[in-house]
């Protein structure tokens, strides 16, 4: 049964072989088990075609007995284990094939799906751009989150910066059960307000903290950063401005009047760096000159309160000599902010 099989396979790809005459000359083998059909059955179905090999090499052996029926059969039948090693090498050539395009397929879904996920994001711009245009419009009503006013107005203008901020987290895509839980507590301040703003304040740097989580599934910053960042500094209390090539964030205020760290500005721009997360910060400290060893002590002060954050290494900070700002004035450069 089974080499009835292989002759009925092998009568269909005969054609391929092109190698079915009766009669045989010397240069036959050549012809047949040189052609491209039989450099292909070699390769992918080298068992086949070595019974054909084998076959022919009986039939020359009966050739030279003299026994040119017993040859003949022995051709027929390297024709026939030929052809169905055609067959199968072609089969095989056909199945990787098909794994190669199922490959590309599924290469092309994974794109398809991951286009589609960020369709589903840049769907999300017109309520991401209106909570921010919100944001700015109530942004321009309220002073910089300072030490100066009364507590209660301080922890008022908190409070309503959190409450934007939530409303863009969840534009960009947070969760409900990330929001939840920052709102209930903005409600428990409100409803009775503390004697103290260091509750309000953390709580705001949580929600950029959180508004930070989702812009950093982002492998750069997105168009209008750099006015976001602009924006965001200024209302907690830095001053910023755009370069060509870069926002840039100063304050007088990283050191207290003793020349001491001020936690507060360094809780604040804490809170910046994780609600923009890309890129690397270089901050410059100016001071009278280089060789101040009281300079030298306060910026290494600066230095090791900066490095207090989940990447260290994204900020680096020296030391400038310069008429430009007033000694103490901290000036930090967000390169990856440039031209957006």
């Amino acid at each position: 049964m089974r080499y009835l099989f292989v002759v009925l396979v092998a009568v269909g790809a005969c054609a391929v072989l092109t190698a079915c005459a009766a009669q045989q000359t010397p240069s036959a083998s050549d012809a047949l088990f040189a052609s491209p059909a039989a450099d292909l059955a070699k390769e992918l179905a080298p068992d086949l075609h070595r019974n054909a090999e084998t076959a022919w090499s009986a039939a020359d052996q009966a050739e030279r007995d003299g026994d040119e029926e017993a040859a003949g059969d022995f051709r027929t039948e390297a024709r026939l284990w030929l052809a169905a090693a055609a067959t199968e090498a072609r089969r095989v050539e056909l199945d990787r094939r098909r794994i190669e395009l199922q490959a590309e397929e599924e290469r092309w879904a994974k794109q398809l799906a991951r286009d589609q996920g960020a369709a589903g994001i840049v769907a999300q711009d017109i309520s991401r751009y209106a909570a921010r245009s919100v944001a700015l419009k109530e942004a321009e009503r309220l002073s910089p989150v300072s030490d100066r006013g009364s507590t209660e107005e301080i922890v008022a203008a908190l409070l309503t910066r959190v409450r934007l901020n939530l409303a863009l987290a969840e534009a960009l895509g947070a969760e409900k059960g990330e929001l939840h839980p920052l709102d209930e507590r903005a409600n428990s301040i409100e409803r009775r307000y503390p004697k103290s703003a260091k509750r309000a304040e953390t709580l705001l740097l949580e929600t950029e903290a959180l508004i930070g989580d989702m812009r950093a599934e982002w492998p750069e910053p997105l168009q209008g950063a750099a006015a976001e960042l602009i924006e965001t500094a200024l209302v907690t209390g830095f001053m910023a401005d755009r370069t060509n090539t870069s926002v840039i964030v100063r304050s007088e205020r990283f050191f207290t009047a003793s020349g001491r760290v001020s936690s507060a500005t360094v809780k604040r721009f804490h809170g910046l760096l994780e609600a923009f997360p890309h890129g690397p910060v270089a901050c410059q400290v100016a001071v009278p000159e280089l060789r101040s060893r009281v300079w030298a002590r306060r910026v290494a002060s600066l230095v090791e309160r900066l490095g207090r954050m989940d990447d260290p290494g994204r900020v680096s900070t020296g030391m400038v000599v310069t008429d430009a700002l007033g000694t103490g004035t901290v000036q930090c450069t967000f390169a990856a902010y440039r031209g957006l």
